[in-house]
């Protein structure tokens, strides 16, 4: 099935800088692994890395508003809205046993500690180590790259759509 792509869709560079993205997304991914972070001089690095793919991670799945190209809007724009109800969808999932969904745990660390300088608590950077620790562990279900694995899984799912 051949899906068409609307006027305001293909007046952007959606599809040439999704493509890109996602390849940037995959290469900090598999840098971010690759990172031995038991090794303290390794730290800095790690972070530096994290915090870029989880910025590209926030602006192509976590933006709210019709204005965003985030992957959900794209596919809403092009008639395929199922697929974007199930990104949001496993987005909106458990992260953890505590009931806190995925969204809610990823944006909750771009937004305060990398996105934006704001007030935050001892309790918040806890929370925080404890969520990167998850996103980090090859063994958590929920780390990062399951998270990018399993929305690839949906996005590959809804066939061609260029």
């Amino acid at each position: 099935m051949e899906f068409k792509i609307s006027e305001k869709l293909a007046r952007t560079p959606f599809l040439e800088q999704s493509d890109f993205n996602i390849k940037q997304l995959d290469y900090r991914m598999n840098r971010a692994i690759a990172i031995d972070t038991t090794k303290a001089e390794n730290h800095s690095e790690f972070l530096m890395v994290f915090d870029s793919a989880l910025v590209l991670f926030r602006s192509l799945f976590l933006e709210k508003g019709k204005k965003n190209y985030t992957f959900q809007n794209y596919y809403i724009e092009i008639g395929k809205s199922e697929i974007a109800s199930q990104i949001d969808a496993y987005l909106d999932s458990d992260f953890d046993a505590t009931g806190i969904s995925i969204r809610i745990a990823l944006k909750f660390i771009a937004d305060k500690f990398i996105c934006h300088v704001d007030d935050i608590t001892f309790d918040e950077i806890g929370l925080a180590n404890y969520y990167m620790a998850t996103l980090k562990n090859p063994y958590a279900s929920n780390n990062l790259a399951n998270i990018v694995k399993n929305l690839n899984c949906i996005i590959s799912q809804g066939g061609q759509t260029t």
